[in-house]
């Protein structure tokens, strides 16, 4: 008995290599087909040297991407796809017909690369051996030709297009004749004049996956005879369905994902039976879907990923203890007003769970970390009161907690020192104050506390956080300064105090240890920066906002360092001076130096703006004691939406290039000595 199930062994061992192509040691090129690749070669653009390998001088079953059959020497797999999502680094230039000298080639991945402008060979169709044809992300153009239904071997046909590509197919009945294939897509393909689509596709039982995904489709008819029994994977996501999901997709017996998402789906989901046995990612998210949960779908125990985010879905929970091996789910974005239902919290396998944006109640409960897996909440923009338990921070593998948005109250719990590997931890727009242990949290990257009852100073071992990449802790009660040991925060981008009570210095030091800061919003503070007159700082601003700072009587002259403004608020900070016309750039959008003792004319900043236009969207100059007349210019402001000269010294009339700004909604020019009307359509 050992010795035959030993030669049992054998013989399944000697039939699976039989079943694959051999590597190429023992290969030998055939020079036709040598010949074929280096013409090949010759009308291609290979920036990276992928190709490099390919000379006369080796045997070309030895070149990279070439595999060739152990026992004929053909050629039967060309895997050429860029390994690097980066153009820069793909192969690109123009597909020679020698490739139709490659008879037996059963594999050809060209994708991930540049054949910008270029459509796809209908030549390809004539390479009846090919099993597996991957053209996706290649950057083709123009028609899918239907030439490719002539390969009736094939079992892998991946054509994918980019977002803004010409990609498309008029008619899908070429697709009739691979009667052999398993994987279908086609995603990012214009097939909207092709109406037949779903008949032709059901023409072809043998299919396992089906991704058609963005091709603009807008109908999806009945069908009265399914020859999907086969089918595992089904995309049809980002389409324009525009009415109820057709039954039929309920009946698919060997369907393993779903994926309806970004359509226009309306009404609720089928009654009745199921027959999605084998169901285990389901996403139905950003459609119009309604109603309550059915059964049908709170029954279904063997659903790994469930996405409901972005409908109108509403009722109860009741029973979802059967999704016990869910391991994401979204509930997000719908109208579920319950309280926060005990039995979402013995399912103990999720990772991911998403609540925000619902109308949940009551509190959070500490049986929440019986989800001992559970990596990610949001739980936030719901009606949630009460304090956050401290069993929630007892799961040690938080990474992403988000409760902003609701009625929480009392301190952060000193539990969140176990959470070692959070992340990000946002609680914005609630009542809850500061704990010490939070600076346990060496892995913080994100911290968002803003709109809180924080109070006192911030303290200093908020630097010892040294992952920080954003803080926000505006709109509380901080007093004190910026501690010094802020300036540790070397990865710290975003920093925003804004609307809080503090006061007292701020040096130059600290602000220019901080280079990799681009987002620095603390307006609504009594700060004072201290810096001298030649002080320019490292980082690099995009926002810059110190409303409400001292920085003295001139304009402070380092902002001519900024190069990359794009928005700016030194309004109330007792600045007297004129506004130098080096200030603003293309790129700034916004400017508020509004509620200083600013004095001149505005004409040598306005009038003077660099290539004739200039991005600027919000202007607020109000409260200054600026004069002359307001110049006509306007015309190189064509964004702007807001202008606000209010109580100035401005005479003269009011420019008529004023009433030519298309999206201008705001402009307050009163308190002046000027004449003429402004039009009541603004």
């Amino acid at each position: 008995m050992g010795g035959l199930r030993l030669f049992s062994e054998f013989l399944l061992i000697a039939a699976i290599l039989l079943c694959f192509p051999s590597i190429n040691t023992d290969a030998t090129c055939i020079t036709s087909e040598k010949q074929a690749l280096l013409d090949f070669k010759k009308s291609l653009i290979d920036p990276s040297g992928r190709l490099s390998s390919w000379n006369d001088n080796v045997d070309c079953c030895q070149w990279q991407a070439v595999i060739c059959s152990n026992k004929s020497g053909h050629v039967i797999q060309l895997r050429l796809q860029n390994p690097v999502d980066d153009l820069e680094l793909a192969i690109s230039g123009n597909i020679n017909h020698s490739l139709l000298n490659l008879t037996q080639l059963r594999h050809l991945d060209l994708s991930l690369n540049d054949f910008s402008g270029l459509q796809i060979p209908t030549f390809l169709g004539s390479l009846k051996s090919l099993r597996y044809l991957n053209l996706s992300q290649a950057r083709f153009q123009g028609m899918v030709p239907y030439q490719l239904g002539n390969l009736s071997s094939l079992r892998t046909f991946s054509v994918v297009g980019e977002f803004w590509s010409s990609l498309h197919s008029d008619n899908l009945q070429w697709l009739a004749g691979l009667s052999n294939l398993k994987h279908l897509e086609l995603s990012h393909v214009d097939l909207s004049p092709a109406s037949n689509w779903l008949q032709v596709i059901n023409m072809i039982p043998s299919l396992v996956e089906i991704r058609l995904s963005s091709c603009h489709l807008f109908q999806i008819s009945q069908l009265i005879h399914s020859n999907f029994s086969s089918l595992t994977v089904l995309d049809l996501s980002g389409n324009d369905f525009r009415h109820f999901i057709p039954r039929w997709i309920f009946y698919l017996p060997s369907l393993a994902s779903l994926d309806l998402s970004k359509n226009l789906f309306l009404g609720p989901l089928p009654r009745g039976p199921w027959n999605m046995t084998s169901l285990n990612c389901l996403d139905l998210s950003s459609n119009h879907l309604d109603g309550s949960l059915p059964d049908e779908l709170i029954h279904r125990n063997n659903l790994i990923s469930l996405n409901l985010q972005g409908n109108q879905f509403e009722g109860s929970l009741d029973g979802i203890q059967n999704w016990s091996s869910l391991v994401s789910l979204n509930l997000s974005d719908n109208h579920f007003t319950t309280i926060l239902p005990n039995v979402l919290f013995t399912l103990s396998s999720l990772v991911s769970l998403d609540l925000r944006s619902n109308q949940f109640q009551g509190y959070i409960p500490g049986s929440i970390a019986n989800i001992s897996n559970l990596q990610n909440l949001d739980l936030s923009h719901n009606n949630l009161s009460s304090s956050l338990p401290s069993e929630l921070f007892t799961l040690k593998d938080l990474v992403t907690v988000d409760a902003g948005g609701n009625h929480l109250s009392g301190p952060i719990p000193s539990t969140i020192g176990n959470c070692t590997k959070l992340k990000h931890l946002r609680l914005t727009d609630n009542s809850l104050t500061m704990s010490k242990w939070l600076y346990n949290c060496k892995s913080l990257e994100l911290l968002g506390l803003r709109g809180n009852a924080l109070s006192g100073s911030i303290p200093s071992n908020l630097g010892k956080l040294s992952s920080l990449e954003y803080i926000d802790i505006s709109k509380n009660k901080l007093t004190g300064t910026l501690p010094e040991s802020l300036g540790q925060l070397s990865k710290l981008e975003t920093l925003l105090i804004y609307n809080n009570l503090m006061e007292g210095m701020v040096s130059g030091i600290l602000l220019d240890n901080l280079t990799s800061l681009k987002y620095f919003d603390a307006s609504g503070n009594s700060l004072t920066l201290k810096a001298n007159a030649s002080w320019i700082p490292r980082a690099q601003f995009e926002t810059l906002g110190l409303g409400s700072w001292n920085l003295g009587l001139q304009f402070p002259i380092w902002l001519q360092s900024q190069k990359n403004l794009q928005y700016l608020n030194l309004s109330s900070t007792r600045i007297a001076d004129t506004i130098p016309s080096w200030l603003f750039n293309s790129a700034t959008g916004v400017v508020s130096l509004s509620h200083n003792q600013l004095h001149g004319g505005i004409s040598h900043f306005l009038c003077e703006v660099k290539n004739g236009k200039s991005g600027l969207t919000v202007l607020d100059l109000k409260k200054n004691s600026l004069s002359g007349e307001i110049p006509d210019c306007w015309m190189n402001y064509p964004n702007i939406t807001y202008i606000s000269l209010k109580s100035n010294n401005f005479i003269g009339s009011i420019p008529r290039s004023l009433f030519s700004l298309e999206y201008l909604s705001h402009l307050d020019l009163g308190r002046n000595s000027l004449t003429g009307s402004i039009p009541s359509t603004l």
